[in-house]
């Protein structure tokens, strides 16, 4: 039997969003997203009873402890955020249609996929790790 052999080259699929350089006029909607989430409740993530139990349990293993803490504390940060995700719906999708020039009714209407990758594209923005790098400024 004869083997067929076909070159599968990757494909590559358009993004149907492009993102302007962020600039001063994009910082209150953030701060509006960020006040929503409940960037205070992120604190309580650090001295929940959890975690103060395992570091006064910490025994000899501190790298095992380091990882079950980190884990602990991202998760409850991730369930902060997931919490509050629907408190700022509207302030999400008016940001990404300002920085993308799309409009808020073309940005509702992508797909679960696109609509992802357009959020995670955002937060991968080298402007937007400066700008979370800045705010945390304010927690040291």
């Amino acid at each position: 039997m004869a083997e067929i052999i076909e070159n599968i080259e990757p494909v590559t699929v358009e993004k149907p969003y492009t993102f302007r350089p962020l600039n001063a006029t994009d910082m209150m909607p953030m701060f509006r997203i960020i006040g929503k989430i409940g960037i205070d409740e992120f604190s309580n993530c650090f001295n929940s009873d959890a975690v103060q139990s395992i570091l006064k349990n910490k025994g000899k293993d501190t790298a095992k402890i380091t990882d079950v803490v980190g884990l602990k504390i991202f998760l409850d940060a991730a369930n902060v955020i997931i919490n509050h995700i629907p408190d700022c719906e509207e302030e999400i999708f008016q940001l990404l249609a300002s920085v993308s020039g799309l409009s808020v009714k073309e940005v509702k209407a992508f797909d679960f996929v696109t609509f992802t990758r357009m959020i995670i594209d955002f937060v991968k923005k080298e402007e937007f790790k400066d700008f979370i790098g800045v705010v945390s400024e304010l927690f040291k």
